[in-house]
């Protein structure tokens, strides 16, 4: 029987007055429980700040699928903050990972690029 593995990590920094680097890692599959222990880290660190940039590194090498709830809640993050975002970083593998991340680039204000190697992100991130 294959273990079943499921995780998410998330981490904020902030740098200088407005700016906030945002790393998040998941594995398994992406729930609507991830999201409500997400949204209130990024939420929180924003909060109190009239327009703060956020540039997010977003590990999904081990993402294995969303949850229709958390697709909706994805929408609503977005819908809410999707203007902080300048810069989103998805490190993945090449496939429907890639395709998602081009789609996203498209459908948001954010500049959206897929990377296979994180530090080439990391470094794309730092431009």
């Amino acid at each position: 029987m294959a273990e079943l593995r499921h995780g998410l990590s998330i981490g904020v920094e902030r740098h200088g007055k407005d700016d906030f680097f945002v790393v998040l890692r998941v594995v398994g599959t992406l729930t609507h429980a991830d999201y409500e222990r997400m949204v209130p880290v990024l939420e929180g660190a924003i909060a109190g700040v009239k327009d703060p940039d956020i540039y997010l590194l977003a590990d999904v090498t081990e993402l294995d699928g969303f949850e229709a709830r958390a697709m909706w809640d994805d929408l609503k993050l977005g819908i809410k903050h999707g203007r902080h975002f300048e810069k989103v970083a998805v490190v993945g593998k090449p496939g429907w990972q890639e395709w998602m991340t081009r789609f996203a680039d498209w459908f948001t204000p954010a500049d959206a690029r897929f990377f296979i190697d994180r530090q080439d992100a990391l470094e794309w991130l730092g431009d």
